[in-house]
């Protein structure tokens, strides 16, 4: 028997509401195991009569799956306000009781979700024999407790820790041959990640912290964002943790860079890179010191890379190219024969953006699409500095990339997008001279500039 039970947020009813709700349908089960137990609401310790009894009541069901989230489902602003330094008061953490980590419910449970609870492990833990995921978010628990819970669970396939503001390192010498997927999500102390593992997925949120593990040969997949620091993607590539990972097929990696890099002579080469995903902030004052050009340098080091994303967020002044800033840079030529599909965002029409473009179009003989577009889609800013950026770069961006990357495209293979306004104005491009001039079109425009492909408007 498979059951559902209240994915209720606080928005919709009261605690009072909501505890009397469960506790009328708990009395009315018939004693039938449960496959998954899900209980969503935001409480706190003072509710603890109320919840201890639905664990209990989990346990003599010998549910599969339990999740216990008293959140109210704010993962999102967990997220924001932690990345703010924002701890918002609230009430004292729920305390889960020792009874859910008793030997009499470790043969059942096979995933765990626990969200703004507290967690301290009775003495005589021994582990849950068969569960296959673990989830702790915005839970007060110690770096000891989260060694014995991943020590003791031998069949763990899934891991994740995110906003749990106790915990500084991650270790684990004892071997966790099934672990296939680690995320580790803004735990804002965090010092190191040292595992006696060989995962497949690795997703990591944070600051820069070493990485360690007992062997990468089998990681394919990573996904790392770095947060409150500075450092250029390119360098990360190549001198960091990815260049370690003989077997990696899919990087997202998003970096803020304020200065430009020196690129090496020789570079690891990702020989099974397939998709790349780069989210790139580049700051700068009046004179931005960073180069978008030098990503050129990605066909190199990615002979067989078939996806390309790069997705910017130019924080500086600059303006749109034009031929009276000189002649445009050009790579020598580097023929990639893997390249099939790229993208790229936040496209204002930067000299430096344009001559990436173009030396990606050139030298990608086998590129089938490469769409190029003026929005942002990784700023992290408020609404009025958002309109701040369409005003000022969205029709230049469009207007740069149709008058010099369209025109130098003769296989019909460049798709310049027409951003919108995010309050729903698409762009008027009478106006690509004077952004101030903006004026809300009567007509419905399409999004996308047809006569874009192959030839210059």
């Amino acid at each position: 028997m498979r059951k559902r039970y209240f994915r209720t947020s606080s928005g919709h009813i009261n605690a009072k509401e909501f505890i009397t709700r469960v506790n009328t349908v708990l009395r009315q089960h018939s004693g039938v195991e449960i496959e998954h137990m899900e209980v969503k609401h935001t409480l706190y310790n003072e509710h603890a009569n109320h919840v201890d009894r639905w664990i209990d009541f989990a346990i003599a069901s010998k549910t599969k799956e339990l999740i216990i989230d008293l959140s109210g489902g704010l993962k999102l602003l967990l997220s924001r306000n932690m990345s703010r330094g924002i701890y918002r008061g609230r009430g004292e953490l729920y305390n889960i009781p020792p009874q859910l980590f008793s030997a009499d419910n470790g043969p059942y449970l096979q995933r765990l979700q626990l969200t703004s609870v507290s967690v301290h492990l009775p003495a005589n833990f021994e582990g849950f024999l068969n569960l296959k995921k673990l989830t702790l978010v915005d839970v007060s628990i110690a770096d000891e407790d989260v060694q014995r819970m991943l020590s003791r669970c031998n069949l763990l396939e899934f891991f994740e820790i995110a906003y749990c503001r106790m915990v500084t390192s991650l270790r684990m010498p004892k071997p966790l041959n099934q672990l296939n997927h680690l995320l580790v999500d803004n735990c804002p102390l965090l010092q190191v990640i040292e595992l006696n593992c060989c995962p497949t997925i690795l997703e990591y949120t944070g600051t820069v912290v070493p990485l360690i593990f007992t062997s990468t040969r089998r990681l394919k997949i990573l996904l790392i964002k770095f947060v409150n620091g500075h450092h250029a993607g390119l360098d990360y590539m190549v001198n960091g943790f990815p260049s370690a990972l003989p077997s990696l097929e899919a990087l997202t990696l998003h970096c803020a860079q304020h200065e430009r890099i020196n690129l090496p002579v020789k570079a690891f080469i990702f020989t099974h890179l397939r998709h790349l995903r780069l989210e790139l902030v580049l700051y700068g004052n009046e004179k931005r010191e960073t180069d978008v050009l030098d990503y050129a340098y990605l066909l190199e080091i990615a002979p067989f890379m078939e996806k390309l994303e790069l997705l910017m967020w130019l924080c500086c002044q600059g303006r749109p190219y034009c031929k009276e800033d000189g002649e445009l840079r050009s790579r020598p030529p580097h023929h990639h024969t893997h390249l099939k599909s790229v993208r790229i965002s936040g496209f204002f029409g930067h000299k430096d953006q344009v001559e990436l473009a173009l030396h990606i179009l050139r030298s990608s003989i086998m590129l089938e699409k490469m769409e190029i577009n003026p929005k942002v889609e990784i700023a992290d800013c408020s609404e009025s500095d958002k309109q701040c950026y369409e005003r000022k770069q969205y029709v230049d961006g469009h207007r740069v990339a149709t008058e010099f990357v369209c025109k130098a495209d003769h296989r019909n293979v460049v798709d310049a997008v027409r951003a919108s306004f995010s309050w729903g104005c698409p762009l008027d491009y009478g106006h690509a001279r004077g952004v101030k001039g903006l004026s809300r079109p009567r007509g419905r425009l399409s999004r996308r500039h047809k006569g874009c492909r192959g030839r210059h408007p």
